[in-house]
């Protein structure tokens, strides 16, 4: 195998296992890639050996390392994303007195890269960056998902699967879809704790490949719910459009976010 196939293979199983927190065999890399398992084996083994994928013991499987993720996140912020919108997350978190985050997509999933936090309060909220969202228990996720064919939610929601986080989530796919319908039309969405008992939140698309493209980006609000009403959450809402159409402007200047290879799903 010549080294070009060799490091598109490589990649391509880094996308596979990216994913996957309970791992791939051997032998379903294999299936997916069409190779021989003799390879898919070398392969893996390479990424063991670099550090950015590791073998359960126990099950044999292969599962992606936080290597893999501290190097996106280190190439996020060496271009300067994350502080290309701050002034837009510092100064809509001052308005909200809230937790403030930007999420860009990837393939199928979408995760957040930068925050703001303006709440004065005890009750503070500060998820680690880096984390993908769920899309169907996130108002980020749902932001993005009602921007998406509905072919392609189904695939997504297929692939992922619908697991409870919450007592309060939707585990049921045409419920789901009648609520992207209803955040198509009101422009964003909402959870009503989800995703973490306690916790509501608010989130709108960021348009950054154009008004007509699917989203590149979700900006979002989340506090707890004893201050996140839905009243609080529609007040917010058109600072939160706002500042999701003023990140939009400033995209095209990252537009390898927004290529068919990148960040564009």
């Amino acid at each position: 195998m010549a080294l070009a196939d060799d490091v598109a293979h490589g990649m391509r199983v880094l996308e596979m296992l990216a994913p996957e927190p309970e791992g791939l065999r051997v032998t379903q890399v294999a299936e997916t890639l069409g190779l021989n398992k003799a390879i898919a084996h070398r392969l893996l083994g390479a990424l063991v050996t670099a550090g950015y994928a590791a073998q359960d013991p126990k099950s044999s499987t292969y599962f992606a390392t936080h290597r893999l993720g501290a190097l996106g996140l280190r190439q996020l912020s060496s271009s300067g994303v994350s502080s290309w919108a701050q002034r837009t997350l510092d100064a809509l978190a001052a308005e909200s007195e809230e937790l403030v985050r930007l999420a860009v997509t990837s393939a199928d999933s979408l995760q957040w890269i930068a925050k703001a936090q303006g709440s004065n309060s005890s009750l503070r909220l500060d998820p680690v960056m880096g984390q993908d969202a769920v899309p169907y228990a996130t108002a980020s996720g749902k932001a993005w998902l009602s921007t998406l064919a509905e072919d392609r939610v189904r695939e997504i929601l297929d692939k992922q699967g619908l697991v409870p986080q919450t007592s309060r989530t939707l585990l049921d796919p045409a419920r789901v879809l009648d609520e992207l319908y209803e955040v198509r039309h009101r422009g964003y969405a909402t959870t009503l704790e989800e995703m973490d008992l306690g916790i509501h939140a608010v989130a709108a698309p960021v348009f950054g490949a154009g008004a007509h493209e699917v989203a590149t980006g979700t900006i979002s609000i989340a506090g707890p719910s004893v201050r996140m009403t839905r009243a609080r959450m529609a007040d917010l809402s058109r600072p939160l459009l706002d500042a999701a159409a003023d990140i939009a402007l400033s995209w095209p200047s990252y537009a390898y976010l927004a290529s068919e290879e990148g960040l564009s799903a």
